[in-house]
């Protein structure tokens, strides 16, 4: 039932968000060059192409982490844990390593930008640093979380002990060092995708079809990669969450409960904070699956034909 209320969830603020950017993603509206309109139009199909070639490896990613954990399950649900961040690291690579290129032809004159293209050049300055106080805030909880580890029998550090009460599974060292270093590979992953989406050969021909592939790629590239960050987050946010409050809870004879405090607040806390981060995580991969597949570049028109609609709306 938890489940199905999240997707809901997921679904309701994905709706909300695609609405209210409709008009804006319906003015993306690319002109080229009349003798280059099939030339543009094939090279936004291949980038419809590379973009499911990408959410088609971080899906069998996700299915043989889920297969890993179900054929392990002394592992403790840490192949789970981590699938989120790993399918994304993984798609990234493929959306790097295949790049499209509208560059048709080798010029024998060279020019160059007078303005460095840099990973950050094709997004808004929010947009990074979002991730970026993410990704130091799940290393800072991983590393709490390990100091605040107690010790189970098999040394594992995967327990919360509170006064006489132990609980698990925590995120302490056990979980907390593959998610340290997931949040690296993921941010590395992510740094090589957008360097190379940036540093890629332009085309002087094809120059405005050119920057709106670049930013749409960006997006999907920022909102995969943080997506996935804010899911496994909100999935530590959770387990910390559970085991603290269940750490916290003594049962009185009587039937009553204790809840020993501030564990038990903070406990709770950390339970509806993992649920925001989760839903804000579940929305960010919905939209870039959405942007991937429903790449507006599909609207290209030779530049006659746009300045002649341009003229008939204006005299409408």
């Amino acid at each position: 039932m938890l489940f199905l209320i999240y997707f809901l969830l997921v679904f309701l603020v994905v709706g909300i968000v695609r609405v209210g950017s409709r008009k804006s993603l319906a003015r993306l509206v690319v002109t080229v060059p009349e003798i280059g309109t099939v030339t543009a139009r094939r090279f936004a199909r291949s980038i419809m192409l590379r973009n499911v070639g990408t959410l088609a490896a971080g899906g069998v990613a996700l299915w043989a982490l889920d297969r890993v954990n179900q054929a392990q399950p002394g592992w403790y649900g840490l192949p789970l844990m981590l699938a989120p961040g790993v399918a994304a690291a993984i798609g990234l690579l493929v959306f790097a390593l295949t790049p499209t290129r509208i560059v048709t032809d080798r010029p024998k004159r060279r020019s160059a930008d007078l303005v460095p293209r840099r990973v950050w050049t094709y997004g808004p300055a929010w947009g990074f640093l979002l991730p970026l106080c993410a990704a130091v805030a799940v290393v800072a909880l991983a590393i709490i979380a390990g100091l605040t580890a107690s010790a189970p029998p098999d040394g594992a550090f995967r327990s919360i002990t509170i006064g006489s009460r132990t609980a698990g599974p925590y995120p302490g060292w056990y979980y907390g060092v593959p998610l340290i270093g997931l949040t690296v590979l993921l941010a590395a992953a992510t740094l090589f995708a957008l360097g190379r989406l940036a540093s890629a050969a332009r085309s002087e021909q094809f120059d405005e079809l050119d920057r709106a592939v670049r930013v749409l790629a960006t997006r999907v590239v920022m909102q995969l990669s943080s997506g996935a960050l804010f899911l496994y987050s909100g999935a530590v946010l959770l387990v910390a969450g559970w085991a603290t409050r269940n750490a916290a809870i003594t049962f009185l004879p009587a039937g009553t409960t204790s809840a020993v405090q501030p564990a038990a607040a903070f406990g709770l806390t950390e339970l509806v904070a993992g649920l925001v981060v989760a839903l804000l995580g579940g929305v960010l991969v919905s939209l870039s699956i959405l942007d991937a597949t429903t790449q507006p570049l599909g609207r290209v028109y030779p530049a006659r034909a746009s300045t002649a609609n341009a003229a008939s709306t204006q005299h409408s």
